[in-house]
């Protein structure tokens, strides 16, 4: 119910749209109904696909009132040719909008088209196809009712509807689509604007050009009516002296022969006839004495044989003679005229006494001629003079008389349609004027109802008469002079318009694909700005905004920060590859989400890190969330057919009794995760002040150490072995040791660990061999000789592609012998890389180094591994030699270790011997050498001489 009247409102209003429009392009052509840029087909088209075909009536009324004011100047003075011409126009108009709204509806809306052949598919289909009908529908009746007046031909006025409709389809339906465009579905304004700028720019600058040209035409076609003038005005001339030259050529054959037979005139006025067809008839108009009348009846009878030949009308003066119409041709069409005597009519009295006193041809004024009652004509009259002594008289006599007048007989009509077909002139009025009254009116076959375009007019003297002849010319003359070339101008702005809208068309999808990738990839970039990639969920970036957006609230509302990480997930992605570790996170994140209470968001950080949210109610309880969620952490994931477990550590900090910040709260968060780490993970822990201040510890060491590298903070402590057959040096062992400026000597046990978490344990390590070079060049320079000097390798360090050529040439260039120097690994090493760590161990023993085994017996290494080592030493740990004499299982794991050793040909060293139990046990194990409190102790610089034999126990709590 509410969509008819909607509709009934916007059908009137395409109409008046339909016709206004239609009148302001009405003057775009040289035709009232024909118009070349028929813009209102675009407006039809695009009310059709935006409203739908129930509109589409209101164009054919719009194109019934145009079609029915415009041939009438507005004064709807309707005939039934005319209606009925309007009306099937109108029926075109509606099925022409009907065809292009399904092709439209089937092709697309041509803004929003994309891509060339699209485009190219509107402007052919929609374009040039559907206006096919309103053309073919349109012109037919214009030229079978009304023969429209200003037409060409039928072909030339179809072919400019053509393409006026194809002008307004192309050009301007679009231009209207993207008025009619809501703005919420303009999806880049300004490129939205700019279409519109350029298609009416577009638009105006082709009916701008158009009305410049036909301005230029419109004078064009007035210089050329002048010049038809002229031509017309010559060819009058031209009739005029020629109808002279015939009456002359009369005359003189008439003098010559001394007189004229009838048959003599009448072959000379027989080729006069075949070359000026504007003459009606010539006679021979002889002057005869009164006396003679009957005399010269009988004799004119003879001559004509003509036996009804007699002189009528009497001259109004007895002494007048008489001008008689003696001979005339053509002479069957011309008996009337036979007898007439010329000076019975005033007027004709008049122009005879005229052309005596003159003796020179003279043109009556416009009379009703005996041989053609209705037609409007005049004579010439011409007079002939004879010397009455031919025989005796001279070539230059002057004594001549005048016998007669040759009298050409001219119709008007036949002598301006002679002069116009000599002109070429079609489509023109001439009006005749004599002393200012009009005696001849010359219309063309279509009449100028539809206004006068051309008018101009010249004087004409014809033999001592002056006519005013008046030339106009109307809509038919403009369309079909040879000045008129708008046809083809107007096809060329046509195509031009045509290929506009595809260039700005095309332009404008292109421009607008390009900004609605922009927006997506934009509107991608900003949610993977805020979202991680893999689980979908909000990131790091995101969780800050949410906090910040909280923390600023003016009350502070409570929220609780959970810090998750799994524990062991590195294991997983080095043991069953990364593709299975991201599965894992998928689905244990969908798990998680899951569980999650309301008013609860979760939060990806990176890797296995994840922060939950949690904003606190009054009966909140965010450890039970955690719990919920350790526990579905626990249960086992299936991925790729493998049942995973994992479990996770949560550290849980509050806002806010723990911070008002978000990096504040986030990292206490953080710090009581690590807690809950270091207490055997798959826990969860509420974050307390005081690990704040262990982290703070951590952290500050952590930056010492780092500024510590490269310093004299840093230095080396040695520490003898000796063998324990003779207790001779076999060696030392360069342990390294941190002087802090405020702290004092800070215990390896706390830093060394620290620099492996850090990897700072890789710079600290190739200064540890710069110092060990620098302490055996020194001890040589001072001639103590010390066998070789131990130095631990970080697996770190080891495992770099480039750690034996830049330890050779560190050596190298501190002129140290390689073999000086033991490098002590430990059994991690062929955890990392067993096959890397392998190609390393033997290009350090080809290049000359010693290889010891740290450690061994605490590790994991397989016999089958230990037996491809190129070693020199392996040394046994302190907590198998710590219990010698209470434990025999160390006891007896000893002594398989030596035994080991010595069967793969290598030498074995005892660690952390302090007692001489251990001593003499060991040496009775058949141990090559030691290291301990016993004999020595860790110095700047090691004991050279034989230790001493005394025998007692050191404190248990000495340690290396």
């Amino acid at each position: 119910m509410r969509s008819r009247p909607s509709l009934w409102g916007l059908i009137p209003a395409l109409a008046l749209v339909y016709l206004l429009m239609g009148v302001v392009v009405s003057h775009s052509g040289l035709h009232s109904q024909i118009i070349p840029f028929w813009l209102p087909a675009g407006v039809a088209l695009a009310a059709g696909r935006h409203f739908g075909y129930r509109i589409l009536p209101g164009a054919g009324l719009g194109s019934l009132l145009f079609n029915l004011g415009m041939p009438t100047q507005w004064s709807f003075a309707l005939t039934p040719e005319l209606f009925f011409s309007a009306l099937l126009i109108a029926v075109g108009v509606t099925l022409q909008a009907a065809a292009g709204t399904y092709l439209l509806k089937r092709l697309g809306d041509p803004v929003s088209l994309r891509g060339d052949i699209r485009l190219g598919r509107f402007i052919l289909l929609a374009g040039f196809g559907s206006t096919l009908i309103s053309a073919s529908i349109g012109v037919t009746s214009l030229w079978w009712l009304t023969q429209p007046t200003g037409g060409m031909s039928l072909a030339h006025d179809w072919l400019t509807w053509w393409l006026g409709d194809s002008f307004g389809v192309i050009l301007m339906a679009p231009l209207c689509l993207a008025l009619l465009t809501p703005p919420h579905q303009r999806r880049s304004p300004g490129l939205h604007r700019r279409l519109v700028v350029l298609l009416a720019g577009g638009l105006t600058a082709i009916l701008v050009t158009n009305q410049a040209y036909l301005f230029q035409l419109e004078r064009q076609l007035a210089n050329g009516f002048q010049r038809d003038m002229a031509v017309l005005q010559a060819n009058l001339n031209h009739l005029y002296q020629q109808n002279l030259a015939d009456l002359g050529r009369l005359e003189r054959e008439f003098t010559q022969q001394q007189g004229m037979s009838p048959d003599a005139f009448r072959a000379v006025t027989s080729d006069i006839f075949a070359d000026n067809p504007a003459v009606l008839a010539y006679s021979w108009d002889p002057i005869v004495a009164a006396e003679e009348r009957e005399a010269f009846e009988r004799r004119t009878q003879a001559l004509l044989d003509w036996p009804a030949f007699a002189v009528y009308g009497e001259s109004p003066e007895p002494d007048d003679p008489l001008v008689v119409v003696q001979y005339v041709e053509p002479f069957a069409a011309n008996t009337a005229a036979l007898g007439f005597n010329l000076l019975s009519e005033p007027d004709r009295r008049r122009w005879v006494i005229q052309a005596q006193e003159t003796g020179r041809p003279v043109a009556t004024e416009i009379l009703n001629l005996t041989q053609a009652p209705d037609e409007p004509g005049a004579l010439i009259l011409q007079p002939v003079y004879l010397n009455p002594d031919a025989q005796n008289g001279g070539l230059l006599d002057r004594d001549k008389q005048l016998v007669g007048f040759m009298a050409g007989v001219f119709t008007i009509q036949r002598m301006v349609e002679a002069a116009i077909a000599m002109s070429g002139l079609e489509h023109v009025a001439l009006t005749l004027k004599e002393a200012d009254e009009t005696f001849y009116r010359h219309l063309p076959e279509s009449d100028m109802d539809s206004g006068e375009l051309y008018r101009a007019g010249f004087a004409f003297d014809f033999a001592q008469q002056r006519w005013q002849v008046e030339m106009s010319a109307g809509h038919a003359y403009r369309a079909t002079s040879s000045e008129n070339s708008s046809l083809e101008f107007q096809m060329l702005l046509v195509l031009v318009g045509a290929l506009a809208s595809g260039v700005i068309l095309g332009m404008y999808g292109r421009e607008d694909s390009l900004a609605r990738r922009v927006a997506e990839q934009t509107h991608s970039l900003r949610h993977q700005a805020h979202h991680d990639p893999l689980t979908g969920l909000p990131n790091r970036l995101r969780l800050e905004q949410e906090m910040t957006a909280l923390l600023e609230q003016p009350e502070h509302p409570p929220f609780a920060l959970l810090f998750m990480d799994l524990d062991r997930f590195k294991l997983i992605n080095d043991s069953l590859g990364h593709m299975t570790g991201d599965q894992l996170l998928i689905e244990l994140t969908r798990r998680w989400q899951a569980a999650l209470p309301e008013e609860s968001e979760l939060f990806r950080l990176g890797g296995d890190e994840f922060v939950l949210l949690q904003r606190l109610t009054p009966d909140a309880v965010p450890e039970e969330t955690a719990e919920r969620l350790l526990d579905e952490t626990r249960k086992a994931i299936s991925v790729d057919g493998l049942h995973l477990q994992i479990t996770a550590s949560m550290g849980l900090a509050l806002c806010p009794q723990h911070g008002i910040e978000h990096h504040t709260l986030l990292r206490n968060a953080d710090t009581a995760l690590h807690n809950a780490k270091s207490l055997g993970k798959n826990r969860v822990l509420r974050y307390q002040h005081s690990q704040t201040d262990a982290t703070q510890q951590h952290f500050s060491l952590e930056q010492d150490l780092r500024l510590a590298i490269g310093t004299d903070q840093l230095l080396l402590h040695f520490q003898a072995q000796y063998t324990l057959a003779d207790r001779t040096l076999d060696g030392v062992e360069a342990l390294l040791r941190w002087d802090h400026p405020r702290r004092g000597m800070v215990s390896p046990g706390e830093f060394i660990p620290l620099a492996e978490e850090t990897q700072l344990i890789v710079p600290i390590g190739w200064q540890v061999i710069e110092m060990a070079c620098r302490q055996i060049a020194a001890w040589d320079a001072e001639a103590l000789r010390i066998p070789y000097v131990a130095v631990n390798i970080s697996p770190l360090q080891l495992l770099q592609s480039d750690f034996v050529d830049c330890l050779n040439r560190q050596v190298d260039a501190a002129g140290v012998s390689r073999r000086r120097l033991e490098l002590e690994i430990t059994e991690t090493l062929l955890h990392l890389d067993p096959d890397f760590a392998f190609q390393q161990l033997k290009a350090l023993r080809h290049a000359g180094y010693r290889l010891a085994l740290d450690d061994f017996g605490t590790g994991y290494s397989s016999f089958n591994r230990l037996k491809k080592m190129p070693l020199d030493r392996i040394k046994i740990d302190r907590c198998f030699v710590k219990d010698i004499g209470r434990n025999p299982k160390d006891e007896a794991i000893i002594c398989s270790i030596i035994d080991l050793g010595h069967r793969l040909e290598m030498s074995v060293l005892a660690e952390g011997v302090e007692t001489w139990e251990q001593f003499h046990y060991l040496a009775a194990a058949g141990c090559d050498s030691m290291q301990g409190f016993l004999l020595a102790r860790p110095s700047t610089s090691p004991p050279l001489e034989r230790p001493c034999q005394e025998e007692h126990a050191l404190p248990s709590d000495s340690r290396a």
